[in-house]
């Protein structure tokens, strides 16, 4: 096959990576860090996954969970450093 969807493959090794930093944040102990990471890693995965893309409502959904994600761990990072300082 000569063409391969890369921004799929990208998305898969994108999740991988997320579902990695969920083990470390579990074992860590910090459970809401492995929550957020493990919310991106799933909104990823569905997103990514081609089944999921040729239906729109489970990918906006994915695309949803995963801005929700990453801003609930934006909003978590600040309040670190407006906290630490």
């Amino acid at each position: 096959m000569p063409f391969i969807y890369k921004p799929s493959l990208w998305g898969f090794t994108a999740a991988a990576i997320f579902i990695v930093l969920t083990a470390i944040e579990i074992e860590a102990g910090e459970w809401v860090d492995a929550l957020m990471w493990g919310l991106l890693a799933f909104s990823f995965t569905v997103k990514y996954l081609p089944k999921f893309l040729i239906f729109s409502l489970p990918g906006a959904m994915a695309a949803f969970i995963g801005l929700a994600a990453g801003g609930a761990m934006f909003i978590m990072y600040a309040s670190e450093r407006l906290g630490d300082g």
